[in-house]
């Protein structure tokens, strides 16, 4: 569960190598979840912090019941997870 900060921080992040990834993750009631800019924003502010790997990648990521779905995102901005949206990414080659 997220709380509101001013700190740049993700929900989770992760390393492996040379390669940091930021996660902002909702779990949402309905069959969308919602990306507010200013959230993405941060994940962008975090990974700027981490300049020492040459790999640096944002993903929002969707929990609905019996699926996952996690979206590689380049650019702050607002986005929408659908629940019949498909993963653009494979988590256990992200890193590899």
């Amino acid at each position: 569960m997220s709380a509101p900060s001013s700190e740049p921080l993700p929900d989770v992040f992760a390393t492996k190598g040379d390669c940091i990834i930021a996660f902002e993750v909702k779990a949402p009631n309905t069959d969308r979840a919602y990306f507010r800019r200013d959230q993405v924003k941060k994940l962008f502010e975090f990974l700027d912090i981490f300049g020492v790997y040459g790999r640096r990648l944002a993903i929002l990521c969707a929990k609905f019941p019996y699926k996952w779905v996690f979206k590689v995102v380049e650019n702050p901005d607002d986005y929408v997870i659908g629940r019949d949206d498909e993963s653009d990414v494979k988590l256990d080659r992200l890193a590899g």
